[in-house]
């Protein structure tokens, strides 16, 4: 008989997002990757205390609380990143395109939390319909209308209601996809963005070969692309609930999805990623989002913790420019703080549509350094994003960031 041994090629890692922060929930999505390392961390508790012996090790070692690191990371794909953005930013719209027919408007406001809406024309059952615009734009799935006129329409799909309230009168309207997210940062309520199961399968794990890490928190984001080289690419790091076996096998069901080719990315500077503002000088960048996490720990006889919380969030970046002129080294000398957008799209439309859409509205450039090694000269900088209202989403306040990505995912996937 052979060998018991586990192929590393037929790992592949699920995701879920969850009710409640640390019950875990079975993957909805199959994420693709390229890398993940996950890592349970207990912390140990030494008892020193002396025993007439000559030593200083510890005479018993006890395990305490724990927790789990992630790494983990690959080529970004358009139906997939949204997961971890609206885990580390939390602030999420959805915008749809419009139909171009069926279309009413409210009758009454709406509160957020509300699982029905008024409207002053019936909506058929199964629409998919986009209540609102702009920064509180949500999308649903419409059940059974009731009434005469004004008519009660309920929103079935995504459950849990309304995010963001809504005043009379605002647009109801048919869509389909594409669909656009738009990701900022969450400052409502607990300013507690959602959390996320992550489901790793790699073989070794009794029954299903899988293990899950509920109430996973990313403290890390990052972006990166090389025009020459790379497809746009993402990694990220988190922290969650200590790992659990899964009771039952999970099933890969990976998206069709391509990665883009990072070529493809337009860049603006001073403005959209067009036109005067459009930048041509620059070969390779990377943008990483931070976040502040603490699992609190109490005292209720569990080694698991009572909460991971999230805490500030920061944003930072660094581009590489051929020096046509001095204008990288001026964004910083003259302190002069641009507006920044990078877009990058797959070229394709209708449902088959990725575009990936970074807006930091005000880029302080805090460094930047000529390089006269190679062929051309070079410039190196670094820029942080300033907090401002304008890339801050429904739930107001402000932002350094607001990242959109098209793609056909319904309303409730993220």
């Amino acid at each position: 008989m052979a060998p018991t041994t586990y192929a590393p090629a037929k790992q592949f890692v699920g995701i879920a997002t969850e009710a409640q922060q640390g019950t875990p929930v079975a993957m909805t999505s199959t994420i693709l990757l390229d890398q993940v390392k996950p890592k349970d961390v207990p912390k140990w508790l030494d008892d020193k205390s002396w025993r007439g012996s000559m030593a200083t090790d510890a005479f018993a070692k006890i395990q305490g609380v724990r927790t789990a690191e992630i790494e983990l990371g690959g080529p970004a794909y358009g139906d997939g990143l949204g997961y971890f953005l609206r885990n580390i930013l939390g602030d999420l719209s959805y915008v749809g395109t419009s139909t171009g027919s069926g279309g009413t408007t409210l009758a009454s406001s709406a509160a957020a939390g509300a699982t029905s809406i008024s409207t002053t024309a019936t909506i058929p059952a199964s629409t998919i319909v986009q209540i609102g615009s702009g920064a509180t734009a949500e999308v649903f799935t419409a059940g059974t209308p009731s009434g005469s006129g004004p008519y009660t329409i309920p929103l079935t799909t995504p459950t849990g209601g309304l995010v963001f309230a809504h005043a009379s009168a605002q647009a109801v309207q048919p869509v389909t996809g594409p669909y656009t997210q738009a990701h900022s940062l969450l400052n409502s309520g607990s300013g507690q963005p959602v959390s996320h199961t992550i489901t790793h399968f790699l073989g070794p794990t009794a029954t299903s070969g899988a293990r899950q890490y509920p109430g996973a928190c990313l403290s890390e984001l990052g972006l990166k692309w090389n025009a020459e080289s790379e497809l746009l690419t993402w990694s990220g790091k988190a922290t969650s609930w200590p790992s659990v076996p899964l009771g039952a096998a999970p099933t890969a069901n990976p998206s069709t999805v391509l990665p883009v080719a990072s070529w493809r990315m337009l860049l603006g500077i001073g403005g959209p990623a067009t036109g005067g503002t459009l930048i041509a000088t620059s070969t390779e960048g990377e943008l990483t989002i931070k976040r502040e996490l603490t699992p609190y720990f109490t005292v209720t006889g569990t080694q698991n913790p009572y909460i991971i919380q999230r805490g500030g969030l920061s944003v930072e970046g660094k581009l590489t420019f051929v020096a046509a002129d001095e204008s990288p080294l001026l964004y910083m000398i003259n302190n002069t703080q641009p507006q920044l957008q990078i877009i990058l799209d797959n070229g394709l439309t209708g449902a088959n549509k990725i575009t990936f859409q970074i807006d930091v509205q005000v880029a302080a450039f805090t460094d930047s350094e000529p390089d006269g090694s190679k062929a051309a000269v070079e410039y190196g900088n670094t820029f942080t994003a300033v907090l401002n209202t304008t890339n801050s989403g429904g739930s107001g306040g402000y932002s350094p960031i607001k990242v959109s990505v098209t793609n056909n995912v319904p309303a409730g996937t993220y």
